[in-house]
């Protein structure tokens, strides 16, 4: 209203609009006006300083870990997880050393330790528990379809120590728990998976102290067969008397030390677990994204859950310890890697989960409660949260359908914005989606680009030892490509244009919105529950700008990006907090994914989609800062420097021998003597040597400068006569690599024991088939390849006649994986064979591999020597190998 010659204006929620004027041209200036947005170039260091505030805070909240508990906390806290009498259980059986199935520490020493334990146990029981103890020795075979070759798993007099905590009701459902003793050649397994023994240990000692019995039973079993594929688990479910009782398992792994463990599988189908996960213990951590993952083959691992869930058809949990990877599977393995409070997070965990589980109702019929998949994820450690896979996809589809509802509506308000046509409006609309989408595809090709160059100059892996450095090699090139059209087409505005930042940043973070809705769309109608993180990106902005639509603020680009913004921080938090879990785990993986792969491509796309994920909403907005350019250029100068720092210095080095924090390389060295006969049994050629697996992109040239054999070694190469080269692979794993090996001639090793082949039986079983029997005598640990000209009927192996989908001279091979716990007799089987007419012609070949694991004595001084040569950061993995190959 007016009042004289004074215009009065009535108040409004924080927004006014430009004061109307007698001119048109000033009126145009005046709201083209409020779209302009300009901030000091400071405020981009404001920006990143924020960043590293965040990052570090989540990093602090992934690592933290509760405070243990000791000794003199058992009368105050008498029914509390106590961390000191767990890590006395630790150190013991970590003091046996490297426990391999069939050695001495493994089948004597830890089961008489795990004996004396659950024999104490009993009797400081409670009277009202009922305790069961059972050693159980096994025997038997099943095929393990790994991608892309398979194996068939056969095992002898291999052992379990189990233990079954009755309930009060004489129930007959049951909890099973599960770990392994075994370890890892030249490994004491402390973490992997002596940690979890020691907590299963102590989980037993409080639950039979306590003056009421669960609901249901609990078996604790200490498997002693895992790291040879999985064996002695097998043995249980299939065999054990108390395997039929069993509901549901939790199963407790390692693939690295410290830390605290993750849920990173659960089920399948079976939700009510997880869900009695998040409900019951004090410190949840898990991620549907990490079971996604590790199932699609990208971790080259397995567990025991893969048996249950298999060849049990139970549904269970399986967690593993899987930070400081660097140290799995190596000397490394330590009480020095794991922090006591690890020990308190995963005992409080387990106890906690435990006593639900096993009091629950859902256990006594657990496949009445089968309800498909679940989603899951915690927040920064404080809470689970959960929801199944179909309240997922609808929680999805309405914030898809909301957040093009508020993106549509934000956008057809621009039409007001002096200056601008309907072609201009519609090229706005292309410029929202297409600059940022630009830009993200620039991204990626230039992480791909870094990737290669790293690898071409042979400085791949820098970031191994040093994680800081994937900022400015991966993270700084990610950031330039996104920001650097925005600046682009901001240079090319003039003045008089309608397309001022704030209109330009207002139309980015729509447009990004709108890109992860569509990503978000086709991840839901793909059935990939891990795009639940899309949907978290969604979501925030999405309601905050439903909001802000139908305020004046929602028509003002200023105040609108003011509240806009902030509103992205809890996803930024949430992707932040993964980044931390990402890089910690697959860091030192790529130290074991192989020589073909190249890490950097891993850990770049990895970077790549984390740093969008968590910065695509500020980039664009570079352009509201007022000399954007210096933000690139900087960005561009410390990616530059880095990049020369790490080709050029000892920056670029991979590998660490710190002893308080290793990053070794991997090296696998087999001593070998090689046999090959001819179909009359007759010696046809021989020789010896060692045998160089190469498990990371840098091996073998890592330790040319050091080691002049190395240098000199011969490639394997793809072209080979005799039945996988006539090398001795110790897991089906290692058929994909043989081609990037390399062989050293040596002299030979000297076998006491030697691995030999006997054909104790041929007959005609039918008109059409013919039975060879063999008897094969060597250590503990064998593979038998067959390779059969004819068809292969029928076998004396549990498991059904399958291929390991490996071929050689356009023949089917088969591998049989042999382990032996304690000694027993030696390993027989028979194949039936079909029988052709014509003239007499090799119907099979079979190789028998020897691997003396267990028997140092075979290590020869010429052996010991050459490996005494390799660098403090390698850590070498060596034993003695026999490859005989015969026709028949």
């Amino acid at each position: 209203m007016e009042h004289g010659n004074i215009r009065l204006r009535q108040r409004s929620n924080g927004y006014e609009e430009p004061p109307e004027s007698q001119h048109p041209e000033q009126n145009r200036y005046l709201k083209r006006n409020c779209y302009i947005i300009s901030l000091p170039t400071y405020a981009a260091l404001v920006v990143l300083i924020i960043g590293l505030l965040l990052f570090w805070s989540v990093y602090a909240l992934h690592y933290r870990l509760p405070t243990p508990l000791s000794l003199k906390d058992i009368e105050s806290h008498p029914e509390r997880f106590i961390a000191e009498r767990a890590l006395n259980h630790l150190r013991q059986l970590a003091s046996y050393g490297s426990k391999p199935v069939g050695s001495y520490e493994n089948e004597v020493l830890a089961v008489e330790f795990l004996t004396r334990e659950i024999s104490f146990i009993m009797q400081q029981a409670n009277p009202e528990q009922k305790i069961s103890f059972d050693i159980q020795k096994c025997a038997g075979s099943f095929f393990l379809a790994y991608k892309p070759y398979g194996c068939t798993n056969y095992y002898s007099q291999v052992q379990n120590v189990v233990v079954k905590l009755s309930s009060s009701t004489n129930s007959s459902s049951s909890l099973l728990i599960n770990c392994h003793f075994d370890s890892a050649p030249t490994s004491p397994g402390a973490s992997d998976d002596g940690l979890n023994c020691a907590v299963m240990l102590e989980v037993l000692e409080i639950l039979s102290r306590s003056k009421t019995p669960l609901k249901h039973n609990v078996i604790f079993l200490f498997n002693g067969a895992e790291e040879g594929l999985l064996q002695a688990s097998h043995g249980f479910i299939t065999q054990h008397k108390w395997a039929h009782d069993v509901k549901a398992f939790i199963n407790l792994e390692a693939c690295g030390a410290g830390g605290r463990e993750v849920l990173f599988q659960a089920g399948p189908n079976h939700p009510w677990l997880v869900q009695m996960y998040g409900d019951s213990v004090p410190y949840p951590h898990g991620v549907v994204v990490a079971e996604d993952l590790f199932q699609s083959g990208l971790i080259p691992s397995d567990t025991d859950f893969r048996i249950f869930r298999d060849f049990g058809k139970v549904p269970g949990l399986d967690f593993a310890h899987a930070m400081n990877g660097y140290v799995y599977h190596t000397s490394y393995d330590n009480l020095h890697a794991i922090p006591t409070g690890t020990i308190q997070h995963t005992g409080d965990n387990l106890l906690a989960l435990t006593k639900h589980i096993a009091s629950s109702d859902v256990l006594s019929n657990s496949q009445k409660h089968a309800a498909g998949r679940i989603v899951y994820f915690d927040v920064l450690g404080l809470f689970m949260v959960r929801y199944s896979e179909i309240a997922g996809i609808i929680l999805n589809v309405f914030i898809v359908a909301l957040s093009i509802f508020t993106i549509s509506k934000n956008v057809l308000a621009i039409k007001s914005v002096p200056g601008l046509d309907h072609a201009g409006y519609l090229k706005l609309l292309l410029l929202g989606c297409g600059i940022p989408a630009l830009g993200w595809f620039l991204a990626f090709i230039s992480v791909l680009l870094v990737a290669v160059i790293l690898d071409l100059f042979s400085s791949s892996m820098s970031w191994f030892t040093r994680p800081f450095l994937v900022f400015s090699l991966y993270y700084c090139p990610v950031l330039v490509c996104c920001m650097l059209f925005p600046v682009l087409l901001q240079n090319c505005m003039n003045e008089e244009s309608p397309l001022v930042p704030g209109l330009q940043g207002w139309l980015y973070v729509n447009g990004v919105q709108c890109l992860w809705t569509i990503l978000l769309l086709a991840g839901t109608i793909s059935g990939i529950r891990s795009t639940f993180i899309f949907m978290l990106v969604v979501l925030f902005p999405t309601l905050t700008s439903f909001v802000l639509s139908f305020s004046h603020w929602g028509n003002n680009p200023r105040m609108w990006l003011t509240v806009y913004l902030p509103s992205t921080l809890p996803s930024v938090i949430f992707i932040l907090y993964q980044t931390v879990m990402a890089f910690g785990v697959f860091i030192p993986i790529t130290g074991r994914i192989g020589p073909v792969k190249n890490p950097d491509i891993i850990i770049g796309i990895f970077a790549a989609l984390l740093c969008i994920l968590s910065t695509s909403c500020m980039t664009p907005l570079i352009i509201l800062v007022k000399r954007p350019w210096r933000v690139v250029a900087g960005a561009s100068a410390l990616h530059l420097l880095t990049l020369l720092a790490v080709i050029l210095t000892p920056l670029g080095s991979p590998y660490s021998a710190n002893p308080s924090a290793p990053s070794p390389q991997r090296i696998y060295v087999f001593h070998t003597e090689r046999i090959f006969h001819d179909i009359l049994g007759h010696v046809q050629s021989q020789d010896s040597g060692y045998w160089l697996v190469n498990v990371d992109r840098h091996s073998p040239g890592s330790v040319w400068s050091q080691i002049p054999e190395v240098a000199g070694a011969q490639s394997v190469g793809s072209e080979y006569e005799e039945l996988v080269g006539g090398l001795p692979i110790f897991s089906p794993r290692v058929l994909q690599i043989i081609e990037n090996t390399h062989w050293i001639p040596a002299s030979a090793p000297v076998f006491h024991h030697p691995t030999d082949l006997e054909l104790i039986s041929e007959q005609n079983t039918s008109q059409t088939t013919t039975r060879l029997a063999f008897q094969i005598r060597g250590p503990d640990h064998m593979n038998i390849l067959l390779a059969p000209s004819v068809k292969l009927i029928n076998w004396s192996f549990d498991a059904e006649v399958t291929e390991s989908g490996y071929e050689w001279q356009n023949k089917p091979v088969y591998l049989i994986n042999y382990v032996q716990g304690l000694p027993g007799t030696p390993f027989e089987f028979w194949i039936d064979l079909e029988v052709t007419k014509g003239p007499p012609v090799v119907r099979v070949d079979i190789a028998a591999i020897g691997h003396y694991i267990n028997s140092h004595e075979y290590m020869s001084e010429e052996f010991k020597k050459f490996l005494r040569k390799y660098p403090d950061w390698a850590h070498v993995t060596a034993w003695a190998t026999a490859f005989k190959a015969w026709k028949f």
